[in-house]
C-alpha cells in the first residue's frame, strides 16, 4: 500500500500520540501540521519535514492532493474540522467524541457517505487483544445471550488536570466524563449489547471546579431484554482505580479489568481461564500510541482499499446517541427513550 498524504489538526496530547503512531507505521505521508498554536505546530512538523499551519482552511489551500485529515482538536471542534475537511473531498480520522451531539455526528455520517468519504472515528479498543477475543466469543454465541453487563470507569483527575487547559471540563468543548472519559468502555459494551431503546442516570460535580459532571451512575435497557450499568467518575483520590467492562450471558460471562486490555474473569464453556488469563495479561505491553497506530492502520486500510473501516463512523454513532440520552436523563430526572429529540445541556 503507497503512502497517503495526510495533515494532522491539534498537536497537543492526543495529537503526540498520533505523531508517534505515524513514526511507527509508515502507512501515510505527514505533509501538513495544523494547530492554533503555531509553534506547537512548528513543533510537530520538524522530525516529518511538513509544513506547519495554524488554520486547516490554509493547508488545504496550499496542499490540494491532500489525501486525508486526522483531526486530534478538543472535542468540541470536531464537527467544524471534518466538516471543513469533507468540503474539499477529505478522508478523515477524528478523535472520540465524533462530536458532541448526536444530530452533529449523525450530520457528519450523512456527509461522508453522500461523497464516498471515509469517516473513521478513534474508538480503537475494539481492536485490543482481549477486546478482540472476548468479541469473537461473543459472537460465537458461547456466552449465550446476554442477560447483564456494564462498565465502571474509575480515575483519578486532580484539579490541576482540569485548569492545565481551559477547555477541559467545559460543556460546550469536552462533554463531561461520559464523553471525555468513559466513551472508550461504553463503545466496547455496545459492541455486546447491540442497540439501547432507553436510558436513566444520575450526574454530579462532586470533586472538581468545572462546568460539566465529574461523576455518572446511569442504567440502560437494551432492545434485546439486557440490562445494562454504567459508572463513572474521575474523582478517585489516589491513581486511577478502574476501567472494567462486565459481560453476563445466560451460558457465560466474562470480566475485562481491571483495564480493558486485561482478563480478570473469563466464565466461558470449554475454555481454561487461566490460560487465557495468561494469554492476553502476559503479552507484552503496548506503548502509549499502539492503540492510535491500529487506528490508524485501519483507516488507511479502508481509504487505500475503499472499504468500510472497522472503526467507521457510523459504527461510532450509537455511543454518542446514548452518552446524550443518560445526560438528558441525568438533566430531567427521567427516563430518556432514545430517539427523543435532544435539547441542550445548560451547565
Amino acid at each position: 500500500m503507497s503512502s497517503l498524504r495526510v495533515a494532522l489538526v491539534g498537536c497537543g496530547k492526543i495529537g503526540q500520540k498520533h505523531l508517534q503512531a505515524l513514526v511507527h507505521r509508515r502507512l501515510f505521508e505527514l505533509v501538513a501540521t495544523v494547530d492554533a498554536d503555531l509553534d506547537k505546530a512548528s513543533a510537530a512538523a520538524v522530525a516529518f519535514d511538513a509544513a506547519p499551519y495554524d488554520a486547516l482552511d490554509a493547508a488545504l489551500r496550499d496542499f490540494p492532493d491532500l489525501d486525508a485529515v486526522i483531526v486530534a482538536t478538543p472535542s468540541g471542534t470536531h464537527r467544524m474540522l471534518v466538516e471543513t475537511a469533507f468540503r474539499s473531498n477529505k478522508h478523515v480520522l477524528v478523535e472520540r467524541p465524533m462530536a458532541l451531539t448526536a444530530a452533529d455526528a449523525r450530520d457528519l455520517v450523512e456527509m461522508a457517505e453522500e461523497r464516498h468519504r471515509v469517516l473513521a472515528v478513534t474508538q480503537f479498543n475494539r481492536l485490543l487483544p482481549s477486546v478482540a477475543l472476548a468479541l469473537e466469543t461473543y459472537r460465537q454465541g458461547r456466552l449465550g445471550r446476554l442477560v447483564q453487563g456494564g462498565v465502571a470507569v474509575r480515575l483519578s483527575r486532580l484539579q490541576s488536570y482540569y485548569d492545565a487547559a481551559p477547555w477541559r471540563g467545559t460543556r460546550s468543548m469536552d462533554g463531561g466524563i461520559l464523553f471525555n472519559q468513559a466513551i472508550h468502555a461504553m463503545d466496547v459494551l455496545l459492541q455486546f449489547s447491540g442497540p439501547i431503546v432507553e436510558a436513566f442516570a444520575y450526574g454530579a460535580i462532586l470533586t472538581h471546579q468545572i462546568e460539566t459532571e465529574d461523576t455518572m451512575v446511569g442504567v440502560l435497557r437494551a432492545e434485546s431484554g439486557a440490562l445494562l450499568t454504567v459508572e463513572a467518575t474521575t474523582s478517585v483520590a489516589d491513581g486511577n482505580l478502574e476501567e472494567r467492562v462486565v459481560i453476563i450471558g445466560d451460558q457465560g460471562s466474562l470480566v475485562l479489568g481491571p483495564t480493558i486490555q486485561q482478563v480478570q474473569f473469563w466464565r466461558v464453556p470449554g475454555d481454561d481461564e487461566d490460560e487465557i488469563r495468561e494469554e492476553i495479561n502476559q503479552a507484552p505491553a503496548r506503548a502509549g500510541w499502539h492503540s492510535h497506530a491500529d487506528a490508524l492502520e485501519d483507516f488507511a486500510r479502508a481509504v487505500g482499499e475503499r472499504e468500510t473501516p472497522k472503526l467507521s463512523g457510523r459504527s461510532a454513532l450509537h455511543a454518542i446517541e446514548v452518552i446524550e440520552a443518560l445526560l438528558r436523563s441525568a438533566e430531567c430526572g427521567i427516563p430518556v427513550a432514545l430517539g427523543q429529540p435532544a435539547r441542550e445541556h445548560q451547565a
